[in-house]
C-alpha cells in the first residue's frame, strides 16, 4: 500500500512540476529583428579580419577564434590567436575527457567565453552574454562558409 501511494504521487509531482509555462521571449525577438533590419552586414569579402568584425558586430560578440583541435590557430579577430588557440584547445580537451558528452563550454569570467566544435574546429567566442547553442551553431556556420569559399578561390 505504502509503494502504491508513493508512486501515485511521484507521478503526480512529475506531472506538476514537469509543466512547461515557457513562452517566446517576444520583446527580445522583435528587438533582434529590429537590429537586424537596421543595418547592413555585408560579409562579402576575403579578408578574414574584415570578415569577422562584421560577424562579431551581426552577431553581438567581442572576440572569435577558430582554431584546430589539437591548438593551432586557423582565424582570429583579435591579436592573441596562437596563445587562446591553444589554452581553448587544452580546456576542451581536458573537459572532453572528463565529461565525453559534453558539447560546449561556457566559461563566465570577465564577460563570457563559450568553447565549441564543429566539423574538426574549434570555435571559440567571448562575448558579453551567452548564446545559445543554435546561436553559436549559426556563427560557425558562416565562419566554414567563409573558410570554404577561402580556400576555393584562388589568391588574387
Amino acid at each position: 500500500m505504502l509503494t502504491a501511494t508513493k508512486n501515485i504521487l511521484k507521478k503526480l509531482a512529475g506531472k506538476i512540476l514537469n509543466l512547461d509555462d515557457t513562452v517566446r521571449p517576444q520583446a527580445h525577438l522583435k528587438f533582434f529583428e529590429d537590429y537586424l533590419d537596421r543595418f547592413n552586414f555585408d560579409t562579402n569579402t576575403r579578408d578574414s579580419e574584415k570578415f569577422l568584425s562584421v560577424l562579431k558586430k551581426k552577431h553581438l560578440v567581442d572576440d572569435i577564434v577558430v582554431a584546430t583541435m589539437n591548438g593551432g590557430s586557423v582565424v582570429s579577430s583579435n591579436g592573441n590567436a596562437i596563445s587562446e588557440s591553444v589554452t581553448g584547445a587544452a580546456l576542451f580537451n581536458y573537459v572532453q575527457s572528463e565529461h565525453p558528452r559534453s558539447e560546449t563550454i561556457l566559461i563566465k569570467s570577465n564577460g563570457w567565453y563559450m568553447i565549441f566544435p564543429r566539423n574538426q574546429k574549434l570555435f571559440i567566442v567571448k562575448a558579453s552574454s551567452d548564446l545559445s547553442n543554435v546561436e553559436l551553431g549559426a556563427l560557425a556556420k558562416e565562419i566554414e562558409s567563409f573558410l570554404s569559399l577561402r580556400e576555393l578561390q584562388p589568391n588574387s
